[in-house]
Parts: C-alpha cells; sequence; structure tokens
C-alpha cells in the first residue's frame, strides 16, 4: 500500500512537473533566449582573454580548481551545490513580488555568461582535452541545469502574477522541491563524471 502511494505522489508531481512545461513554455524560451545572451557574452569575453589568466578569480565552475585536476571534488560538489541553492531561494522569493522577477533574468543570464565563460577558457588552455570535457561532460549538465531554472523561473514568474492579479496563494513547495532534486541528481552526475575522465582526458590528451 506504501509503494502505490508513493508510486501515486510521484506521479502527481510528474505531471505537474510537465504541466508546467506547456503551460509557461512560450516564458520559458524567453527566459532562455537571456540565457543565451549570456552565453554568447561569455564565449566573446573568453576569446577577448585569450590567455585566462586574469579571469580564473571571476569564474563560477572553479577554473582554477579544474586547471589543478580537482573539478570533480566533493567540495566542488558541494559549492556548485550551494551556488543553485542560492539561486532558487532568490527565484523562490520573487513568487512574493512581481516586481522582483527581473532579478531572476539578471541571474540566469550571468550564469549563462560564466557557463561558456569558463568552457572558452578551458578549451583554449587544454585544447582537445578541454573540447572534451566541455562538449562531453559540463555544457549538457550545465545547459540541462539553466533549462530546469528557467522552468523553474517562468513558474515563480506565473506564481507572482496570480499573487497580485487575484490575490491567491500557490503551494509551490513541491515544485521548488523537484527542482532542487533534478539540480541535485545533474550536480551529482556532473561532478562523479569528471571526477571519473576529465582529468585522464587530458593526461592522455
Amino acid at each position: 500500500m506504501k509503494n502505490i502511494n508513493i508510486s501515486r505522489k510521484i506521479g502527481i508531481v510528474k505531471y505537474k512537473f510537465f504541466d508546467n512545461v506547456r503551460e509557461h513554455k512560450k516564458l520559458t524560451l524567453f527566459i532562455i533566449l537571456f540565457c543565451l545572451i549570456g552565453i554568447l557574452t561569455g564565449i566573446f569575453t573568453g576569446i577577448k582573454y585569450l590567455n585566462g589568466a586574469s579571469l580564473i578569480s571571476f569564474n563560477d565552475f572553479s577554473l582554477s580548481q579544474y586547471l589543478s585536476g580537482e573539478l570533480g571534488s566533493q567540495d566542488l560538489f558541494f559549492s556548485r551545490l550551494l551556488s543553485s541553492s542560492i539561486i532558487l531561494i532568490i527565484i523562490s522569493f520573487s513568487t512574493f513580488c512581481i516586481y522582483l522577477t527581473p532579478i531572476n533574468l539578471i541571474l540566469l543570464t550571468y550564469r549563462g555568461y560564466l557557463l561558456s565563460l569558463n568552457c572558452t577558457l578551458i578549451i583554449v588552455l587544454n585544447g582537445l582535452g578541454g573540447i572534451l570535457s566541455c562538449l562531453l561532460i559540463i555544457i549538457p549538465c550545465q545547459i540541462l541545469s539553466l533549462i530546469i531554472l528557467s522552468l523553474y523561473c517562468s513558474y515563480a514568474f506565473k506564481t507572482a502574477y496570480i499573487r497580485k492579479k487575484y490575490g491567491t496563494k500557490c503551494k509551490s513547495y513541491k515544485i521548488l522541491l523537484l527542482t532542487f532534486l533534478l539540480l541535485l541528481l545533474l550536480n551529482g552526475i556532473e561532478t562523479l563524471l569528471l571526477y571519473l575522465f576529465s582529468s585522464n582526458i587530458i593526461l592522455i590528451i
């Protein structure tokens, strides 16, 4: 009986998630557009500073630790988890006031910027090994994280709009929990893959 109840709850959460995707599709694509602007800006910035030395201290994905072969470490797992959690908390607060939602766009744009900046510098500094690490591990995981955050951001915007227009309160803790668990899973996968393969790729190539 307990297994049936758990499966039913999981099914309800999954339905709400995909229903949220369908309902907020246009708004999510609009938010992703801002992420793409940040990604393109990061690429141009990374190319501009080809040596990368002056930009290492500004990255959010710990480029300096990557270069020393420590990107798949436990400390960096929790560091990235903390970063994602802070963004989730800020986005959650924006559900109480629609005028706070532009902050979410700035956060996601900046996160996209950091992603492409770091990947560009990793590729420049490590050549083919950096290309493989970015294309096979870092970029897929981080792009999925951006999409998940964009979906949650669009949900937060709709929630804030409903609250302002109708004064009703939406129970969003289940969506928040699901978003957190998905980001936690992606972070774990990325950390494990970097730990297992990234250093070997760099050493071999």
